[in-house]
């Protein structure tokens, strides 16, 4: 990697510390530019379909500009005593923007598919922490309609991104639309206080699964690791379901609501189900008879260790 490169992944990886540290809207707003300008150059890394790559990069561009300038007037408004609820509202919307959730999650599927296996990983993950700072930031200042409504707008997103998924044959598309199923959960959890518990189990289960994808040998463990992000047991995903789900019924929220969630994870499991085994099916039996069988046990293995530590703590 060039140096160039290691200055703009410095930037990408400083941007959320702004924002997560910061208690000021300013500063979390710089953030999430820090983290956006970094990105940009990053995307074009290993560049296999330059012509796919340089589309997925001007949509990603246009998109999040949209969306840092609509956050910019808004919050202005909002944290200078001059706002109104169409100014909350224009907050919130840009904030759904910036991480692809519904009615603002057109974008996911399409730049997903033009973009190589770690630019994807880096927008599906690191990229998500400073908008979702910056969302956590202003919860406290929204009235209890308006998180109403942000608790809804997550479970809409979470059955939106299942029947997109189900409609996708390639496994990238597939990963942004289960990313935007992944959103909704993620704001309710910015609502109920199990974000980063939620968070960190997504990040681990999406790297496991990119680890897998890097080595052309490795189907079966690849179908395991897209099967573990739908949240069955016994994989550890699981247990980050059962945390969100854990918290909002402790923080009172309507088990209507809920439902919302549960009818979304359980139209995901579809797509889920379909690429993990098209991954199995393709495996090769010498393989799996050869000794890489250690590999797909050592991935139950881990799940299982990760899922009794999480219930012990």
């Amino acid at each position: 990697m060039s140096s160039a490169n290691l200055l703009f992944l410095s930037l990408l990886f400083l941007g959320p510390l702004v924002s997560v540290s910061s208690n000021n809207w300013i500063i979390c707003w710089a953030g999430v530019e820090l983290s956006f300008l970094g990105l940009i150059p990053l995307l074009f890394l290993a560049n296999k379909y330059a012509s796919l790559t340089k589309e997925s990069a001007m949509k990603y561009f246009c998109i999040q500009a949209l969306g840092s300038a609509l956050l910019f007037y808004s919050g202005l408004m909002v944290f200078s005593d001059l706002g109104s609820d169409f100014t909350n509202i224009l907050l919130v919307t840009s904030i759904f923007i910036k991480l692809g959730v519904f009615p603002m999650h057109f974008w996911v599927p399409s730049v997903a598919a033009g973009l190589d296996w770690v630019p994807l990983f880096l927008i599906l993950t690191v990229q998500k922490i400073a908008p979702f700072a910056f969302l956590t930031l202003i919860v406290s200042t929204l009235e209890s309609d308006l998180l109403m409504l942000l608790a809804i707008m997550g479970g809409v997103t979470s059955i939106v991104g299942a029947l997109l998924g189900n409609n996708q044959t390639d496994l990238r598309s597939m990963l942004g639309c289960s990313s935007v199923a992944h959103s909704g959960w993620l704001i309710l959890g910015c609502l109920t206080g199990y974000f980063w518990g939620y968070f960190f189990i997504y990040c681990l289960s999406l790297f496991l699964v990119f680890i897998f994808l890097n080595n052309s040998e490795s189907n079966m463990e690849t179908g395991m690791g897209v099967l573990s992000l739908s949240g069955l047991p016994p994989f550890f995903m699981f247990l980050g379901k059962w945390g969100i789900l854990k918290s909002t019924l402790e923080s009172s929220f309507p088990t209507w609501m809920i439902s919302f969630f549960l009818l979304g994870a359980i139209i995901s499991l579809g797509f889920y189900l379909k690429f993990s085994y098209s991954f199995v099916l393709n495996s090769s039996n010498s393989l799996w008879l050869s000794g890489r069988k250690n590999v797909a046990l050592s991935f139950l293995v881990l799940n299982f260790t990760m899922l009794t530590f999480f219930m012990l703590v």
